[in-house]
């Protein structure tokens, strides 16, 4: 099931998740006009295939480790590392071992992440 979205001067639990990641589930956090955070939760191995979102994109990596890849470059990012990109920018991830970061979409328009084959 999935939890509510953060309402505005709510305070939201979004560090790492230790022992929590290997049950941890991708989920928004925040959603309202212009603005989108969620977290993004992956298995090692796992890839999320190129795509393009209609807003600038900050990505975080809160544990864990993964490449990013965007703009004719990969990047590994650890946990600390974040990286942004312009709108509708392709980019891809492959998780080099389980983990999660935050993502932050903020422009004119917001929508759901890319299917990870769970429920946001």
């Amino acid at each position: 099931m999935a939890l509510p979205h953060a309402a505005a001067a709510e305070v939201i639990a979004a560090g790492p998740l230790g022992a929590a990641l290997a049950s941890a589930r991708s989920q928004t956090l925040v959603r309202d006009r212009g603005l989108q955070i969620f977290r993004l939760v992956l298995t090692s191995g796992q890839v999320l295939a190129p795509h393009k979102v209609r807003d600038r994109m900050v990505i975080q990596c809160l544990e864990g480790s993964f490449e990013f890849e965007a703009m004719g470059r990969r990047l590994t990012l650890r946990a600390g590392d974040l990286c942004h990109i312009p709108p509708e920018e392709d980019h891809a991830v492959r998780a080099i071992e389980a983990c999660s970061a935050l993502v932050t979409l903020f422009g004119l328009d917001t929508h759901e992440p890319p299917a990870t084959g769970e429920q946001a």
